[in-house]
C-alpha cells in the first residue's frame, strides 16, 4: 500500500512538472515592485500584455512567469485606481528576464494584503473563498518578546485562545474546543508540527523567535477540502522570513515577573551565487502559573493528583536551526533548513489529567523546492520524550514519534478564466511509548505504524467580470479509516474591486488520533490483585494477577466526526480606511468523538464492547474458573464489572474510554474591523456570537457536549505608531460558559483581560520594549482545570545590525 500511494504523489509531481519540461524552449519574467520610499507592494495585478498571462505580487512584491515566448513584451502593473506600465521586456529561449519596478502609489492598507491559505495560491484577501484573518509582520514583531504564538491571534475575530500554563493554550475557532484541540489544522512553511499521538499542538515547542514569522494566517472555518482531518474548523498557517528578504541580526534579551529570562538570537546573510542563509537560536527560562495540587487545589472541583510537579515553577526551553536558500533567475527556490528544541517543565491538560514534560527533544527538518507553478516539499519531525508523567496517577509515560510527509503541487491558469491547483501528499507516523525502565510500553500496547495519503484540488473560474465559481474537493486515504472525500463550493461577489459578497459550502471530517484510538494510559494508581493469583497457581495455571493497571484505553471501533458547513460572508476596504469583515455559519455535527467516559455508569451503558467482562484463561479448570470469578465478584464488589482482559488476555481494570455520541447544529457571527484612523491611529474590534443545538443524544449525556465555547465574546484594541516609538492596549471579554473535558468538568467565569505592548527604537540599532499581559491583574481561569492567570510583566531590549 505504501509503495502505490507513494507513486501516486510522485505521478503528480511529474504531471506538475511535464508542461516545465515541454516549456524548455521559452524564457521566463521574475521581478519586484517596490514603493520609491522602500518595502515590496503586495497583490498587484501584473500583467503581460501580449499574451495575456496575469498573476499578483506576494506580500513582498515579488512576481514571475514562466513559459514566455521569446520576444518582447510589456507589462502592466494595477493595484486599485494606480496603474504603471514597463516596455521593452525582452525575454530569450532559456533565460529570465529581471524587472525591478518602483512605484510612488497611494495605496491604503487594504489594498496590498494577500492571502495564500484559502485557495494555496496568492490572491487578494476581499477575492479570498473563505473568511480569512491575517497577522502581519509589522504587527507580529511588536509583541514578539512574549514568545506565546497563540497570543498573537488573541483579539482576532472568531479565534478562541483558552490559555491555562504559560504555553498551555487551547486554539480553535467556531465551537467545540478541548484540551489538547485539533481542529485547527497548523503549518509552519508547510511542516506539520502537532505531536502525532495527540493531534494537537505543543505550543512551548516553538523552535524560534516569533518575530522570524513573515504572516500568519487563519482560516475560519472547515478546510477539509485543501488540507484534510485535522482541518474541520480551519487552518492557521505561519510563513517564516525568507533569509534574502529579511538581511542582518537581532540579539533580543527580555525580563520580568515570573522569574524569566529569555534570550533569542537571529542573523541572515548572503552567501554569495544567490546562497543565503539564516540561524536563529534561543533560550526561555522562566517560571509559571502551575501549581501543585497534591493535597488541596486552587479552586473548588478540580480532581487532585498524587505526584507533586517536578521541577516546581520552573520551565526551560532551548531552540536552535539553520537554513539555506538556493534563488534562481526564473524564480525558482530550493530550501533546505532543520533544527532541535528540548524542553523541561511545562505541564499541560488532557484527558488523564494534567501530564508535566520534564525532557523532550524535538528535532526536525525540511526540503523544499518551488517554481512559479510548482511546489514540492519534504519534512520530518520528531519527539523524544523520555520525561513525561501523569500527575494524577504518577506514571512515567515516555512518548517516541516520527513524522515523514512529502507534498507536491502545482497550479496552472486554464485560458484568461479559470485556475486550477492540484496536489497530493504521503505520511508515514511512528508511535512508541516503549519505557526503558520497565520494558512496557506506557500508553499503548504495541508500537504503531501508520501511512496516509491524499490528493486535492481546487477550480477558480471567473464566470463573468464580477463572479467567481470555486470548487474544490480532497481525498484522503488511511489506514485507520476508509476512504473519505471532502467536497467545497464558493461563489465570490465582487461589488466592485475592494467589497465582496461570499457564499460557501464545505464538508470537513476529523478521525479520531492514536489516543483515542490505541490509548493505554494509567486513569488511577493499579489495584493489588496478587492474592487471586494463588487459585490460579493452585491448578499449576497462571492468570496474570499481581499489582492490576486502572487504564484509561482507547476504543479502534471509532466513526469520523463528520462537519457539513454553509455560510454567507463579506469583506470590504470601506473609504480606504477600513477592512470590514463579516461572517455567519451554520454547521451540522455528527458523529462527536466523546472525551474518556467511566467504562459503565453513564447513560450509553458499557462504552467500549472491545473489553467485556474479564475471561480466566482458558486452560483453567471451569470449577475452578467459576471459583475464581465468584471471589472476584465478592472481593471487587462493583468494580468486578470493569474487570477485563487486555489484548493479550492479562488482567486489567478499564476506568476509562472514548465512543461516539450526538447529532448537533452549530451557528454563529463573526465580526472584526480594523479602522486606520490616519497614519498613526489605528482601532480594532471583533465580536463572535456562538450556538448550538443538540439534535439527538443520549439522556443524561448532554452536558458532556458542552462545546467549551462561549456564546459571546468581544475584543477591542487602540494603537499609536510615531516615527521611532509604538503603544497599543489590546482587551477582550468572555461570557461564562461549561467546561467538559474528561476529568474537568465546571463552570468558567465570566472574565475580562487587557494587554499593553509599547516599543521605542533608542537608535537604528537599539530598540526597548514592554509586553505585559493581564493588565489589570484580573486573576482568573480560562478553561476548568486550567491555571488560575494573573498578570505578567515583561521588558524587552534587542540589538540589531
Amino acid at each position: 500500500m505504501k509503495s502505490s500511494r507513494i507513486l501516486g504523489v510522485f505521478a503528480l509531481m511529474t504531471l506538475a512538472l511535464a508542461p516545465l519540461a515541454m516549456a524548455q524552449g521559452n524564457g521566463s519574467i521574475a521581478g519586484t515592485i517596490s514603493r520609491d520610499s522602500g518595502g515590496g507592494v503586495g497583490g498587484v495585478a501584473v500583467v503581460v500584455n501580449e499574451i495575456g498571462a496575469a498573476t499578483l505580487t506576494d506580500s513582498n512584491g515579488r512576481f514571475s512567469f514562466v513559459g514566455v515566448p521569446a520576444g518582447t513584451y510589456s507589462l502592466s502593473f494595477t493595484l486599485g485606481a494606480n496603474v504603471a506600465n514597463e516596455e521593452g521586456v525582452e525575454v530569450s529561449a532559456g533565460d529570465s528576464t529581471q524587472v525591478a519596478k518602483s512605484v510612488d502609489w497611494n495605496i491604503t492598507f487594504g489594498d496590498t494584503i494577500t492571502v495564500v491559505s484559502a485557495s494555496r495560491r496568492v490572491e487578494r484577501i476581499v477575492d479570498a473563498p473563505a473568511a480569512v484573518t491575517v497577522v502581519t509582520e509589522a504587527e507580529i514583531e511588536k509583541q514578539a518578546s512574549h514568545g506565546q504564538l497563540p497570543k498573537v491571534l488573541e483579539f482576532t475575530p472568531g479565534a478562541e485562545v483558552t490559555q491555562s500554563g504559560v504555553y498551555d493554550y487551547n486554539f480553535n475557532t467556531r465551537g467545540f474546543n478541548s484540551s489538547l484541540t485539533r481542529r485547527v489544522a497548523t503549518l509552519i512553511d508547510g511542516r506539520d508540527p502537532s505531536v502525532p499521538f495527540l493531534g494537537a499542538q505543543e505550543w512551548a515547542a516553538v523552535s524560534f523567535p516569533l518575530d522570524d514569522l513573515a504572516s500568519v494566517e487563519l482560516v475560519r472555518g472547515p478546510s477539509a477540502a485543501l488540507y484534510g482531518a485535522n482541518a474541520s474548523s480551519g487552518v492557521l498557517n505561519m510563513l517564516t522570513k525568507e533569509p534574502r528578504s529579511s538581511q542582518g541580526g537581532q540579539i533580543r534579551l527580555t525580563a520580568g515577573e515570573l522569574s524569566t529570562l529569555n534570550l533569542d538570537a537571529r542573523w541572515a546573510g548572503h552567501l554569495g551565487n544567490d546562497f543565503y542563509v539564516k540561524v536563529v537560536g534561543g533560550r526561555r527560562s522562566h517560571g509559571d502559573f502551575t501549581v501543585s495540587r497534591v493535597g488541596t487545589t486552587e479552586y473548588p472541583g478540580l480532581p487532585g493528583e498524587v505526584v507533586p510537579l517536578n521541577p516546581l515553577d520552573d520551565d526551560e526551553i532551548t531552540f536552535y536551526s539553520a537554513r539555506v536558500d538556493k534563488h534562481f533567475d526564473d524564480g525558482g527556490l530550493f530550501t533546505i533548513e532543520g533544527g532541535d528544541l528540548s524542553l523541561e517543565g511545562p505541564a499541560f491538560q488532557t484527558g488523564i489529567g494534567r501530564v508535566q514534560l520534564t525532557d523532550v527533544e524535538r528535532p526536525w527538518g525540511r526540503l523544499n523546492y518551488s517554481r512559479p507553478h510548482f511546489n514540492f516539499l519534504a519534512f520530518q519531525t520528531k519527539r523524544k520524550a523520555t520525561g513525561q508523567r501523569a500527575l494524577s496517577s504518577g506514571a512515567s509515560i515516555p512518548l517516541d514519534t516520527e513524522r515523514i510527509a512529502f507534498e507536491g503541487q502545482t497550479n496552472w491558469d486554464i485560458g484568461e478564466k479559470a485556475r486550477i491547483v492540484a496536489g497530493a501528499s504521503f505520511a508515514d507516523e511512528d508511535i512508541d511509548s516503549l519505557n526503558p525502565v520497565t520494558g512496557r510500553q506506557s500508553l499503548l500496547f504495541a508500537p504503531i505504524s501508520n501511512e496516509k495519503s491524499a490528493f486535492f484540488a481546487q477550480l477558480d473560474w471567473n464566470l463573468s467580470d464580477k463572479v467567481k465559481l470555486v470548487l474544490a474537493g480532497r481525498v484522503d486515504e488511511n489506514d485507520l479509516h476508509d476512504s473519505q472525500f471532502s467536497p467545497k463550493a464558493a461563489l465570490v461577489y465582487s461589488i466592485n474591486p475592494n467589497n465582496t459578497l461570499r457564499f460557501g459550502y464545505n464538508e470537513a471530517f476529523q478521525v479520531a488520533n492514536y489516543s483515542e484510538f490505541f490509548l493505554q494510559a494509567p486513569a488511577a494508581p493499579p489495584v493489588n490483585l496478587s492474592p487471586f493469583e494463588a487459585i490460579c497457581q493452585s491448578v499449576g495455571v497462571s492468570c496474570g494477577f499481581g499489582i492490576t493497571p486502572v487504564l484509561a484505553l482507547g476504543n479502534k471501533n471509532l466513526k469520523l466526526e463528520e462537519v457539513k458547513s454553509t455560510e454567507i460572508g463579506y469583506s470590504g476596504i470601506l473609504g480606504g480606511k477600513a477592512f470590514l469583515t463579516i461572517d455567519v455559519y451554520q454547521s451540522e455535527n455528527e458523529n462527536f468523538i466523546t472525551d474518556l467516559l467511566p467504562q459503565f455508569g453513564t447513560a450509553l451503558g458499557q462504552i467500549n464492547p472491545n473489553f467485556g467482562p474479564y475471561a480466566p484463561p482458558a486452560a483453567l479448570p471451569a470449577p475452578v474458573a467459576g471459583i475464581l470469578l465468584a471471589t472476584l465478584q465478592g472481593a471487587l464488589g462493583p468494580s468486578f464489572a470493569i474487570l477485563s482482559n487486555n489484548l493479550d488476555g492479562s488482567p486489567i481494570l478499564v476506568g476509562a474510554s472514548y465512543t461516539n455520541f450526538g447529532q448537533v447544529d452549530t451557528q454563529g457571527v463573526d465580526v472584526g474591523l480594523n479602522y486606520y484612523v490616519d497614519d498613526r491611529w489605528t482601532f480594532n474590534l471583533s465580536y463572535s456570537y456562538f450556538d448550538f443545538d443538540i439534535k439527538s443524544s443520549s439522556p443524561g449525556l448532554d452536558s458532556l457536549l458542552a462545546p467549551n465555547s462561549p456564546e459571546n465574546k468581544a475584543s477591542l484594541g487602540l494603537a499609536y505608531s510615531a516615527d521611532r516609538w509604538d503603544l497599543s492596549v489590546s482587551g477582550r471579554t468572555v461570557e461564562g460558559f461549561f467546561w467538559s473535558v474528561g476529568p474537568f468538568q465546571g463552570q468558567v467565569p465570566s472574565y475580562q483581560t487587557f494587554d499593553l505592548t509599547g516599543n521605542l527604537h533608542v537608535t537604528d540599532h537599539v530598540q526597548v520594549g514592554i509586553q505585559i499581559s493581564n493588565l489589570l491583574d484580573d486573576e482568573h481561569y480560562e478553561s476548568f482545570g486550567g491555571d488560575i492567570l494573573d498578570r505578567r510583566a515583561l521588558g524587552n531590549i534587542a540589538f540589531r545590525w
